[in-house]
């Protein structure tokens, strides 16, 4: 059986939360798990985890959504977007070990463009 992992992040390039799902298990209802600590943060996700309700959760933590819309949504989004680390938002890597080395070096590169480290 193969994993999803889904991650959130501070704006400061920080992790809040990780967690691995089934490749079954649909995006969107791992999404307020997954934010549910994080506070007036910027907060980026793919449109898969687009939904009024996570939209309407994250806003009332004071966070800002930056999350595309599905196609099928009726208002258009707007909102920012970021490409930089396309091997980490396309999963390239098979393994979950891979996977997480590199998220692990996209984390640090935001960190030394953030001069954090």
């Amino acid at each position: 059986m193969t994993t999803k992992f889904h991650l959130s992040m501070t704006d400061d390039g920080h992790i809040a939360e990780g967690l691995l799902s089934g490749d079954n298990v649909v995006d969107i209802t791992e999404a307020n798990d997954l934010t549910e600590d994080v506070y007036v943060c910027y907060v980026v996700e793919d449109k898969r985890y687009d939904g009024d309700e996570h939209r309407e959760n994250l806003i009332s933590r004071h966070n800002i959504p930056v999350i595309p819309g599905r196609k099928n949504i009726k208002v258009k989004i707007i909102y920012d977007k970021i490409k930089e680390n396309k091997r980490i938002a396309m999963r390239f890597d098979k393994s979950d070990e891979s996977f997480l080395g590199f998220l692990a070096m996209a984390s640090i590169k935001i960190l030394l463009k953030l001069k954090i480290i």
